[in-house]
């Protein structure tokens, strides 16, 4: 009984203790979560740190009600456990967590936006969901893929929204007998004035080759489009207005011509190949 009363004071202060920590854990929860939001608008990242930095005091108020009520050897048992427990676990969930951290650093560092077209491990479309440990990928043709944030992080990939333009680039060719610089000022002319593009950045023309029959030029123009189906609506709105332009000019776009021979020795026309079998009748 006598020791009873000596232990009352302290199982007193164990209690009031252990409603402080309850109440300041809370309060410094709402806290943590007001600073962190001003860093970052992911909502899964910011409710991980919030309840990392609520069960964290907690378990530090608990060390201190269980040291007020003289337990040490149970406060040592419970660390030592909670040491082999988490290096069980972490052991476990090894490539979850790599996965989470990796959530964190595109988070931070903003590598894209929800929204955002990218290309990744081969993948290529918008990014529709960004979680702590995996991301979804709406690709062109309608599947959804799920990517670990790890593998982003740890391999190239490509933001087409990042610079909010994107360039239409087309391949084209044109016959020998034409004239290259008024090819070229066609061109730039029918992008100009028939096609969508930034009025700021001139259509450019660069003639790239010697083809096998014809001269071979690059064109490229910006758009502040950088969504999949419109950039496929404008390059193809581009290729008519060429199209027509060279029409209207007279412009050729050759196509390959081949020869067949069907003679037995190399050489020898097919008209002459034909007359000997008369012959031979």
């Amino acid at each position: 009984y006598q020791d009873t009363v000596l232990f009352l004071p302290n199982f007193i202060v164990a209690f009031i203790l252990l409603i402080l920590v309850i109440f300041i854990s809370r309060l410094l929860k709402r806290l943590s979560q007001k600073v962190i939001s001003q860093f970052t608008e992911n909502i899964p990242i910011v409710n991980f740190f919030t309840s990392l930095i609520h069960y964290a005091f907690l378990i530090f108020g608990l060390v201190l009600v269980l040291g007020v009520l003289h337990l040490d050897k149970a406060v040592t048992s419970i660390l030592a456990g909670a040491g082999l427990v988490g290096l069980a676990v972490g052991l476990a969930f090894q490539n979850p967590i790599r996965n989470t951290v990796s959530g964190f650093l595109m988070s931070y560092r903003r590598f894209y936006r929800i929204g955002d077209w990218v290309e990744t491990n081969g993948y290529y479309g918008h990014v529709e969901r960004i979680g702590i440990r995996v991301s979804h990928i709406r690709l062109t043709s309608g599947e959804l893929v799920v990517l670990p944030n790890d593998a982003i992080v740890n391999s190239a990939f490509k933001n087409v929204s990042i610079s909010g333009k994107r360039a239409v680039i087309l391949k084209v060719g044109i016959s020998y007998g034409e004239d290259l610089e008024k090819v070229e000022r066609v061109v730039r002319d029918a992008i100009s004035e028939r096609v969508e593009h930034i009025q700021t950045e001139i259509p450019e023309v660069y003639f790239e080759e010697f083809g096998d029959s014809s001269i071979n030029f690059m064109l490229r123009f910006w758009i502040d489009k950088v969504d999949e189906k419109r950039y496929l609506f404008i390059r193809s709105v581009a290729i008519k207005a060429i199209k027509k332009a060279f029409d209207e000019n007279n412009i050729t776009i050759p196509f390959p011509i081949r020869t067949l021979d069907f003679g037995i020795k190399g050489g020898q026309k097919l008209s002459e190949v034909l007359d000997e079998r008369k012959s031979g009748e």
